[in-house]
């Protein structure tokens, strides 16, 4: 409650700072269930990005632990990698899109592991922070 409180001042000052973030919620445990209970209360979609109120989550939290919270089936994560080719990648003390890497790469390909990396981090990331590869 302290917390809220000490957002709520610091609101006050910056106005552009609206929303306490209780950290994780974890429907499955009941010690955690409690987050819910504070209104309003928003959980962000694994797969979107989005923030979706927690009533609307519930029954898809009921059916199973892991759940595309936006039922909405149109939207994506609009930071996603649309650009694989784009991702950075630190090689040999060099920096290089991927497409220059994986033309000069010897051996197997490791697209599914840069693909896997830039999907979590997504394209502005991708573009901003280097992968390593030996």
């Amino acid at each position: 409650m302290a917390e809220i409180a000490f957002t709520r001042q610091l609101h006050e000052k910056a106005s552009d700072l609206s929303y306490y973030y209780m950290g994780f919620y974890i429907h499955s445990c009941p010690k955690m269930r409690y987050k819910g209970q504070y209104r309003p209360s928003d959980l962000l979609c694994p797969e979107t990005y989005t923030w979706i109120p927690l009533e609307q989550c519930l029954p898809s939290l009921d059916r199973s632990k892991y759940s595309r919270l936006n039922q909405d089936l149109k939207v994506a994560d609009e930071g996603m990698v649309k650009e694989l080719d784009q991702v950075q990648i630190l090689h040999k003390r060099t920096v290089m899109p991927y497409r220059v890497y994986k033309r000069n790469r010897k051996g197997p390909s490791d697209e599914e592991t840069v693909q896997q990396y830039a999907t979590l981090v997504g394209q502005a990331c991708s573009e901003r922070m280097l992968l390593f590869r030996s």
